[in-house]
C-alpha cells in the first residue's frame, strides 16, 4: 500500500512539473524564441524608419521609402501590441513601457512632414528609442532564463543565437541610416562617422561568429554566403564606404538586402528552437 502511494506520489509530482513546464516555456501564447524575434525586430524597425524619414527628407525619390516608412510604422505598432498582450513579469511589462513612452514621442516625429528640423529630432530620439527595443528583448531573454532554468533546455543557446542573428537586421537599418546622416549633416559627419565605424566592425565580427555556429544547417550556410556577398561590396572598399562614396539607393539596396538575408536566417533558428 506504502509502495503503491509512493508511486502515485511520484507520477502527481511529474505531471505537475510537466504543467509547469508547459506554462513557462511559453511567453503568454507564443514562444521565447518566436518572443525574442518579434522583440528584436523592433530594435531594426525603430532603425529603418529613422532611415527612410532621413532619405525621403534628403530628397531621395524612391516610392519603396515611402512605403517603408509607413509599414514599418503600423508594423511596430502591431508587434508591440503582441509584446504587450502576452508579457507576464514585471520586468517585461516595465521595459514595454519604456518603449511605449518613447514610441509615442518618435511616432509623431516621423509622421510629420518630411524635412531638416524633423530630421534632427529623429537624429537624437532614434537610439534612445533603440536601447528601450534592445532592454525589451534583453528582459524577455531573462524571463526566458528564469522560467526555464530548471530543465536545462538547450533552446537557451538558441535564443541567445536569435537575438545575434537578429540584431544584425538591425545594424544593416542603422548602417544606412548614419550613412545617410553624414550627408545631411556637415556639422556632425565627424561623430556620425566614428558612430558608423562601430556599426560596420559590429556587424563584420557577427558574420563570422554565424558562420561556425553550431546550429547551422545547409540552408542557413547558404544564405549566411548570400550575406557575406553582399557585405563584400561594402567590406572590400571600406574606405570609400565611410568617405561616402556610395550613392544612397545603393546603399538603401543593399543594406535592405542584408536585413531580409538575415531575417530568413533568424527565422530558420527559431525553427530550429521550436522543433527541438
Amino acid at each position: 500500500m506504502k509502495t503503491k502511494i509512493t508511486s502515485i506520489l511520484i507520477v502527481l509530482t511529474f505531471l505537475h512539473s510537466i504543467k509547469i513546464y508547459s506554462q513557462s516555456e511559453n511567453y503568454g501564447s507564443i514562444g521565447y524564441n518566436k518572443a525574442v524575434n518579434i522583440s528584436g525586430k523592433q530594435r531594426m524597425l525603430s532603425q529603418k524608419m529613422s532611415k527612410a524619414y532621413l532619405l525621403i527628407s534628403k530628397g531621395v525619390e524612391n516610392e519603396d521609402i515611402r512605403k517603408e516608412l509607413n509599414t514599418s510604422k503600423f508594423i511596430f505598432e502591431k508587434q508591440l501590441d503582441i509584446l504587450t498582450q502576452n508579457a507576464s513579469s514585471s520586468a517585461v511589462n516595465l521595459s514595454i513601457k519604456d518603449v511605449e513612452k518613447l514610441w509615442k514621442k518618435f511616432k509623431t516625429i516621423i509622421s510629420s512632414p518630411p524635412g531638416f528640423t524633423g530630421s534632427e529630432k529623429v537624429m537624437k530620439l532614434n537610439t534612445k528609442l533603440l536601447s528601450a527595443c534592445h532592454e525589451l528583448v534583453l528582459s524577455i531573454k531573462v524571463s526566458s532564463e528564469y522560467n526555464n532554468q530548471f530543465f536545462k533546455k538547450k533552446n537557451q543557446d538558441l535564443v541567445n543565437t536569435i537575438n545575434i542573428s537578429g540584431k544584425q537586421r538591425m545594424l544593416s537599418q542603422r548602417l544606412c541610416l548614419y550613412y545617410t546622416a553624414t550627408t545631411m549633416f556637415p556639422g556632425k559627419k565627424a561623430e556620425y562617422k566614428v558612430i558608423m565605424d562601430g556599426i560596420f566592425k559590429e556587424f563584420d565580427s557577427v558574420i563570422g561568429d554565424l558562420l561556425i555556429n553550431s546550429y547551422n544547417t545547409t540552408e542557413i550556410e547558404e544564405e549566411l554566403g548570400y550575406a557575406m556577398s553582399l557585405w563584400e561590396i561594402f567590406q572590400s572598399n571600406k574606405k570609400g564606404f565611410t568617405n561616402g562614396e556610395f550613392s544612397l539607393e545603393d546603399v538603401f539596396n543593399t543594406t535592405n538586402e542584408l536585413t531580409k538575408s538575415f531575417n530568413k536566417i533568424t527565422g530558420s533558428y527559431e525553427l530550429i528552437a521550436k522543433n527541438s
